[in-house]
């Protein structure tokens, strides 16, 4: 006879569960049954560590022997479920002597219907377990980078009650400007407790980033939500983000050390000549542009409009008689605007308007003997006759 049952007939996506088949016969088997393997889409099925038992039963008073193989069921999707039907030979011992015996003993594995629990339908996706913990390591300093130096991130997902294959991609190549991200190849296992044929897994990620310039950003944060199996609530695990700061390379980036030393005797050179050639030469053409504007009377010019603008009769009289020393002809356009300001300083004072008018007049009267508007000199001698 051949009997098939399930630990639960309900379950919850990532909750483990046990399908018994038993098999018994009426004296001993001589030869192990052959036990059919399940593969199905969505659902995990395991063997734990003992996962055959011998097992006896008085049926009608005469006593069967025979032995019970449990599979473990992880269900990886809400849906209905049944393994697939089957048959498994069985070689016993004759009771009433002579040969052994064959038989075919039909399997119907009952369905399993998996759902998801009610307030857990937005957990996308849905992970369920005991406990379900997420730690980071970090090797190298991510916050004291130079281009070209690197630095690695190591994500571990630990879950407990339920299998690793649930756990979802926990990181990725994805990383601020300047930064470049390598992914090795995740690692995943599950294990099952020998004496409770508990569930557990770890899932391991690393990756690392290589400073390729200047760098200043963040590695977000990793959060996973799920459904606690024992307090049948939403609980939620998570690591911190990750700030990152690179400096950009130096300007002898790319250069050897024989390299570098010799830009630095080129550099001290060039300031060498600078100081010993180049601001000597400096000074001379300065101080020539300044004897050259001073000769043309520029400075004497210029000297005579700001006390103009100011409307300073005191220092207008000193600029003037400076600027007759270089355009003395000149500087006569410039006399009826000073005797009427003249006697309004120490004669009969004149109106305000009349003032005014003066130092207006005496305003255009210098700007048009500005050195820019000035023509050039005529020639000494007159041009020969036709």
């Amino acid at each position: 006879m051949i009997e098939s049952k399930l630990s639960a007939e309900q379950a919850v996506p990532g909750q483990s569960l046990s399908l018994f088949v038993t098999i018994l016969v009426p004296t001993w088997m001589t030869r192990p049954a052959d036990f059919p393997e399940f593969d199905q889409p969505n659902l995990s099925v395991t063997l734990p560590a003992r996962s055959s038992l011998a097992v006896s039963r008085v049926i009608d008073g005469n006593t069967w022997s025979g032995v019970t193989r449990e599979y473990l069921i992880v269900p990886l999707a809400p849906g209905n479920y049944r393994l697939p039907a089957g048959e498994i030979k069985v070689t016993y011992k004759n009771p009433a002597g002579g040969g052994d015996r064959e038989a075919s003993l039909k399997l119907a594995p009952p369905p399993i219907a998996v759902a998801t629990p009610k307030g857990a339908e937005g957990l996308k996706p849905f992970i369920a377990a005991r406990e379900l913990t997420l730690t980071q390591e970090i090797e190298g300093e991510p916050e004291k980078l130079r281009a070209g130096d690197a630095f690695s991130r190591t994500v571990t997902a630990t879950i407990d009650g339920s299998t690793v294959r649930l756990i979802p991609q926990l990181l990725n190549t994805q990383s601020p400007q300047g930064l470049a991200a390598y992914a090795d190849a995740h690692q995943a296992e599950d294990k099952i407790d020998p004496r409770t044929d508990d569930t557990s897994g770890v899932r391991t990620e690393r990756v690392t980033y290589v400073a390729e310039s200047g760098v200043r950003g963040t590695l977000p944060a990793v959060t996973l939500r799920w459904y606690d199996l024992d307090d049948r609530t939403i609980k939620t695990s998570s690591i911190d983000a990750i700030k990152v700061h690179a400096r950009g390379p130096g300007p002898l980036a790319g250069t050897n050390l024989w390299e570098k030393l010799l830009i630095l005797a080129a550099a001290g050179l060039a300031t060498w000549l600078l100081l010993r050639w180049g601001v000597p030469r400096l000074r001379t053409l300065k101080t020539q542009r300044a004897q050259q504007a001073k000769a043309s009377g520029k400075i004497a010019w210029q000297q005579l409009q700001t006390a103009c603008a100011a409307q300073d009769y005191p220092a207008l009289l000193k600029a003037v008689s400076e600027f007759k020393r270089y355009r003395p002809c000149a500087a006569k356009t410039l006399q009826p605007a000073l005797l009427v300001l003249g006697a309004a300083q120490y004669g009969c004072k004149p109106g305000g308007s009349a003032v005014a008018t003066a130092w207006q007049q005496l305003a255009q009267a210098v700007e048009v003997l500005s050195p820019a508007s000035t023509h050039p000199h005529p020639l000494s001698l007159p041009p020969l006759n036709p």
